[in-house]
């Protein structure tokens, strides 16, 4: 879901927005918008209580009340400062014209390998499912700069990030209603972010490896250089003590230049160290809510002489039953394989 030419939000519409979502009193139409500002939005775009906003100047006479909405204007850039000192949340329901209703066994069957266990599916209901789209904003410091942009999809209900669903919202087949998240959006978002820093940096470790591998590369080849110059120079001055001629003072003098080379040269590569080392700095960016029709899949395992009930999602965006989080490290899993407690873990997290 990224915003194309035809949906970017222009500057009159962003700040009709802006008004109504900090409870502004607005009355529409096509070229300008009056508006009834509360106390607090006043003294914050620093305006009366009664504006008028059009994107262009409009008349002498009403030039005290009314401001322009254009690209640079002082009101359109106070707005733009205040929205981005908050971190954005938007909500959406999806629609689809069709959801699968049948072929469960194979999907669960392709999808996903029960070490130890068998799985059989009881039932399969349709439910509303929540997920939570974050974006994140990330920008790494070394010699160089490299900034970017993160996008995670999670399931609220399991916590478990779903990595297909990122992608499979540019490839359509639904339709999309924006609405107004939930009230307590934050609550269930909170939770969530342990498992939203640890899921972006493994992902960082991937979108950066080339700028790991280009920093580390110019630190080899600066070492080298480094300790190419300090060993010719080291000799130069070993030879120049062979020099007949010269006086006590001045060998003893160079002795002790000579000897302080290594530690000159330590200093040196630390310094190279602190200039290629690489700092990450990681900051929510947006979020997004989202409604989608679903399937819940109760399965039940049988784990030895034991049993328990395993419960799936069906994801009608990816077209695939979202991956369970490892009960203990929390990434996703289809390899799953289970502890004494019956918990779904993966490989590295079963003893």
């Amino acid at each position: 879901m990224r915003p194309d030419a035809d949906t970017r939000i222009q500057p009159l519409e962003f700040a009709r927005r802006f008004l109504q979502l900090h409870d502004a009193a607005v009355e529409n139409d096509t070229s300008a918008i009056e508006a009834l500002v509360p106390q607090r939005l006043r003294t914050l775009l620093e305006v009366p209580e009664h504006i008028r906003i059009s994107e262009d100047g409009g008349d002498a006479e009403d030039r005290d009340y009314h401001y322009t909405v254009t690209y640079g204007t002082p009101i359109l850039e106070r707005m733009i400062g205040n929205t981005l000192k908050t971190i954005p949340i938007a909500g959406c329901r999806l629609e689809f014209d069709y959801i699968k209703n049948g072929g469960f066994d194979r999907l669960l069957e392709d999808q996903l390998t029960f070490y130890g266990a068998t799985a059989a599916i009881e039932t399969v209901a349709a439910v509303t499912a929540e997920y939570v789209q974050v974006s994140c904003r990330y920008t790494a410091l070394s010699d160089e700069q490299k900034e970017g942009l993160l996008t995670m999809v999670f399931n609220t209900d399991t916590g478990g990030v779903v990595p297909a669903m990122a992608e499979a919202f540019d490839t359509g087949g639904f339709r999309t209603a924006f609405t107004r998240p939930d009230t307590d959006i934050k609550h269930k978002i909170t939770p969530l972010a342990e498992k939203m820093e640890q899921t972006a940096r493994g992902l960082l470790e991937d979108r950066l490896a080339m700028f790991h591998a280009s920093m580390n590369r110019r630190f080899q080849r600066d070492i080298a250089n480094l300790e190419e110059y300090y060993s010719s120079l080291e000799a130069e001055m070993q030879k120049s003590l062979e020099k007949p001629g010269l006086s006590e003072s001045a060998r003893s003098d160079r002795q002790a230049k000579i000897n302080a080379i290594p530690a000159e040269l330590a200093r040196k590569k630390e310094d190279l160290l602190k200039k290629y080392s690489i700092k990450v700095r990681l900051q929510l960016a947006a979020a997004m809510y989202i409604r989608t029709p679903a399937k819940k899949i109760a399965c039940r395992l049988s784990i030895g002489k034991q049993r328990r009930q395993f419960f799936l999602t069906y994801n009608p965006v990816t077209r695939a039953i979202d991956p369970p989080p490892c009960t203990i490290c929390k990434k996703p899993i289809s390899h799953i394989h289970f502890n004494s407690r019956l918990e779904a873990v993966c490989y590295g997290c079963r003893k």
